[in-house]
């Protein structure tokens, strides 16, 4: 879905105070799998997590005539489901982990099939190597690289420094490389294999 604008979000909101129904299914909707996959990253069940986002937006549509009282309404979400995750975490003692195929989103690429399980091999090669991150480190890179946020914005969520951001996610990127370039450089001493080093490099470039 492509990112709206600062001005959509305000109209959003300007409209849901109004108790407009389709504005608000709008914001759920652009927001909503974000939101999801930030929450699982905090209490690692999408079940949990799914609740959590929900139980955010319901409250909003209840308090709806003061959501345009918020500045930066994408923030404000990413805060509001941080907030519930930690509310969620001290609530349960013991939580399940459950990483499947549908917590991580998967390129298809128009490719023979050997090319694309190629690919999908080192996507699940870089899913592992950011899931091994420290936590801060992989928010920042989550949020960022993921969620499309901007350093401010992920500075406000996680109550850091924009500089501490920008740190977190050269340790994160500097790591990533460090585990998927060695790789590389063993898929170039055959130069036959088609695209192999360059499906690296874009995956590189798509998620760094």
């Amino acid at each position: 879905m492509v990112a709206a604008s600062d001005t959509q979000i305000q109209a959003w909101q300007q409209q849901i105070a109004e108790g407009n129904e389709n504005a608000f299914n709008n914001l759920f909707r652009h927001f909503y799998m974000n939101l999801v996959h930030f929450a699982m990253d905090l209490v690692h069940s999408r079940t949990a997590a799914e609740e959590i986002v929900s139980d955010v937006f319901v409250r909003i549509w209840q308090q709806r005539q003061e959501i345009t009282r918020v500045e930066k309404m994408r923030v404000f979400l990413f805060v509001a489901v941080k907030n519930q995750s930690y509310n969620y975490l001290r609530r349960h003692s013991v939580w399940s982990v459950e990483l499947t195929g549908n917590n991580t989103s998967i390129l298809v690429t128009d490719t023979n099939p050997e090319e694309d399980m190629m690919f999908r091999e080192l996507q699940l090669q870089l899913y592992k190597v950011v899931e091994q991150l420290p936590d801060q480190c992989r928010q920042v890179y989550k949020l960022i690289k993921e969620d499309g946020l901007k350093y401010k914005e992920v500075a406000e969520i996680l109550q850091i420094s924009p500089r501490t951001v920008e740190t977190q996610l050269f340790r994160a990127i500097k790591k990533i490389r460090k585990v998927l370039l060695p790789e590389e450089e063993k898929k170039q001493e055959n130069p036959n294999a088609p695209y192999a080093g360059n499906a690296i490099v874009l995956c590189l470039l798509f998620f760094s």
